[in-house]
């Protein structure tokens, strides 16, 4: 974890720099655009056989470890929660954030909220060109508290945001959660969820400190 004197301001300039050097980054990037054509070339979710390839793609690109479940969870038992949700793909369309829930807490005991986020946000963003979606994962977790006391005033810690939310099945708390903290620092960009993801996660994850 950075102290909180290292840590990047949440600027419109900021975001952009590294969403665009997620973008251009030899491994990322090009693991963005795998995912981009692979959902473009099986945009629709009414097939076993392609959302479990699409489930794949994704937890392999984004390392959120479905495999170590592998005992509990099978890949078909998950492309086929995603498979029976009724109108999955009009409301995927359409950003309602209950299917992330459903996804997540229709896993038996395995909580893939982090996965659920992933799986909703790369179709909205890629095949929908909306941006109704945020991530959740362990590095937004950890550093949207700083956020939120910076720029909104609001104190919650990880361990609540992970209690209320993640083990909560709360998607809906969580995306109006990062649609508040990005109206207050003024970042009306477009896919600026889409990029705060970018900016948060990749500045973060890697051990540098950076100047403002």
């Amino acid at each position: 974890m950075k102290y909180k004197e290292e840590m990047l301001p949440l600027t419109v300039a900021n975001i952009e720099e590294w969403d665009l050097a997620v973008r251009n980054s030899n491994n990322y990037g090009k693991e963005q655009k795998i995912i981009h054509d692979v959902l473009n070339n099986f945009p629709l979710n009414n097939d076993i056989n392609v959302i479990a390839m699409k489930i794949a793609v994704i937890d392999i690109t984004n390392s959120t470890h479905i495999s170590q479940y592998k005992s509990s969870l099978s890949l078909y038992d998950l492309a086929e929660v995603i498979l029976k949700i009724p109108d999955f793909d009009e409301r995927l369309k359409y950003g309602d954030p209950e299917i992330v829930n459903i996804i997540a807490k229709n896993t038996g005991a395995i909580n893939l909220f982090s996965f659920a986020s992933k799986y909703c946000t790369y179709h909205n963003v890629e095949i929908y060109e909306r941006d109704d979606y945020s991530i959740y994962d362990s590095v937004v977790k950890n550093y949207l508290p700083y956020y939120l006391e910076k720029y909104c005033s609001e104190k919650i810690s990880s361990y609540k945001i992970d209690n209320q939310w993640r083990q909560g099945y709360d998607y809906r708390s969580y995306n109006d959660c990062i649609e508040r903290l990005l109206d207050k620092a003024n970042i009306n960009i477009p896919f600026r969820r889409r990029k705060f993801d970018h900016f948060i996660w990749y500045v973060n994850r890697i051990p540098t400190v950076y100047s403002a």
